[in-house]
């Protein structure tokens, strides 16, 4: 009996602290209600995802006209309101503008802004002081963007980012461990010095209960753009993105096809499965499109007519395919394939999208506690 009384005082004071530490970071019960940017659309085909106004496209680095925007940029701390933050846009765009003041001007000095690695963080280890501010950067865009569509791509930001570009309010985004893009098609300037503000706002755990996590965590609360940032041109008919979900015996893959012009097309896919082939140079390749052999043959080549789609549409094309003695996806024999989607306008090739996956299934034994992989 003495033994249990200590044992259990012994847990109390090791679960006391953990417990008042807890209790000091019960949220002040604040509620946001700012909009979600993530919906889904009933379109030609299935549901779509959109986000900002946009599909959500893939994230995946693909052979079309790119312009990286990591580097140095300026950041200027800044004290933020994070309950303006979290409203709607509808009623705080205006106090945001006014927040902004200047700060995108063309003609604007941001040189006494401190300096600051993107990506990164704004307050690393052992800063607990810096829980917002704005970022900005200047860049040249060549003339050759002139002639495209252009989405401005975030890999992440921590927590809330606000955009403009060149002054015009692009949109926002809520929650740091989730990529997002924005069209920047028209404020987008080709041929000329462009300025990029981001205004990022990164509460403080236990202050609310409406942010992602609202109070302890295990890891540190740094903030700030902590992903890639680039420009990305889209043609006019393009693949959005290709969603491959994998079987033993091949693969059930939905495409997204988007045409921008006004102008109805005649349009179609050509879908190839490729072999990959991982080597000590295209390794920590990006490009899924590295990963296909020199002298492959493609294992599947299949070509899909959409039909003549109008001006300012969204489809979904199912395209499944089957293959006989695959090689399934292992952690020691982890095969891949490449999947590559060509976008057929008027009889013309005008876009490709790549991406790479692994065939493997995982289920739970009905006969036994224990998971099964490929089997």
């Amino acid at each position: 009996m003495p033994n249990f009384r200590l044992a259990v005082a012994a847990a109390t004071c090791l679960t006391l602290p953990l417990a008042l530490a807890a209790c000091s970071l019960v949220p002040s019960g604040a509620h946001a209600d700012l909009a979600p940017t993530l919906t889904f659309q009933d379109e030609p085909g299935g549901p779509v995802a959109f986000q900002s106004g946009q599909p959500v496209p893939t994230f995946d680095r693909q052979p079309r006209l790119r312009q990286e925007l990591g580097g140095v940029w300026r950041f200027q701390p800044q004290v933020l309101d994070t309950n303006l933050s979290l409203t709607n846009r509808s009623s705080a765009k205006k106090a945001l503008d006014a927040e902004l003041a200047d700060r995108a001007g063309v003609v604007y000095d941001a040189s006494g802004w401190q300096a600051i690695q993107v990506p990164g963080s704004f307050n690393p280890p052992p800063d607990r002081n810096t829980t917002g501010g704005f970022y900005r950067t200047d860049f040249l865009v060549p003339e050759e963007w002139g002639n495209t569509y252009s989405l401005l791509k975030f890999g992440a930001v921590r927590y809330i980012a606000d955009v403009w570009l060149n002054g015009h309010y692009l949109g926002y985004h809520e929650g740091g461990d989730t990529p997002f893009a924005l069209d920047a098609t028209g404020a987008l300037v080709p041929g000329a010095y462009n300025n990029l503000v981001v205004r990022v706002d990164n509460p403080v755990w236990g202050t609310r209960d409406d942010i992602v996590p609202w109070g302890l965590a295990d890891w540190w609360n740094y903030g700030g753009i902590v992903g890639d940032v680039w420009l990305e041109a889209i043609p006019e008919t393009s693949a959005v993105r290709a969603d491959v979900t994998p079987h033993l015996d091949g693969a059930d893959v939905s495409i997204v096809l988007q045409h921008r012009g006004k102008d109805t097309v005649n349009a179609g896919l050509e879908v190839k499965l490729w072999p990959a082939q991982v080597t000590a140079t295209n390794r920590l390749s990006p490009d899924a499109s590295s990963l296909i052999p020199t002298d492959a043959q493609p294992l599947l080549d299949h070509h899909l007519s959409v039909g003549e789609i109008t001006g300012d549409s969204v489809f979904r094309v199912a395209a499944p395919f089957a293959i006989r003695s695959a090689d399934l996806w292992s952690p020691s024999l982890p095969a891949l394939y490449v999947l590559q989607v060509t976008v057929i306008a008027n009889n013309e090739p005008v876009d490709d999208l790549y991406t790479s996956f692994g065939l493997r299934q995982v289920r739970v034994d009905s006969t036994a506690p224990r998971l099964l992989l490929n089997g």
